[in-house]
């Protein structure tokens, strides 16, 4: 299944999986139980050793997304030179490590490229 998003120029991939999520019941139930094929598609393939885990938020659920401990022990203590950290006053993001930085990028440049 291929889906063509109309005016397709100009949205980004996050959005468009948002107007589908909310918008296509059909779509929004492959988003949770099979978010590669969704993503498939919208034109955008994955990567196979990427992990995919897409969530429709609740209006009444406050979500903390935990970044991961260092891979070597040794390195636990400076597990903030893996990923960036995004901060201003109060608020601050974990931004994911570079190669999935640099697969997000793939992908966007991925569903521009199948939805122009």
């Amino acid at each position: 299944m291929q889906l063509k998003t109309e005016n397709a120029g100009g949205v980004t991939l996050e959005r468009r999986l948002v107007e589908l999520a909310w918008t296509d019941p059909g779509f929004a139930g492959m988003l949770e139980t099979d978010p590669r094929q969704a993503l498939k598609a919208l034109g955008v393939e994955v990567s196979p050793e990427v992990r995919i885990d897409i969530r429709q938020q609740r209006r009444d659920t406050l979500y903390f997304v935990i970044p991961p401990l260092a891979e070597r022990q040794e390195d636990a203590d400076t597990v903030i030179n893996q990923m960036d950290l995004w901060q201003s006053g109060e608020l601050f993001c974990w931004i994911m490590p570079q190669a999935l930085k640099l697969e997000l990028l793939r992908m966007r440049q991925s569903f521009r490229g199948n939805n122009p």
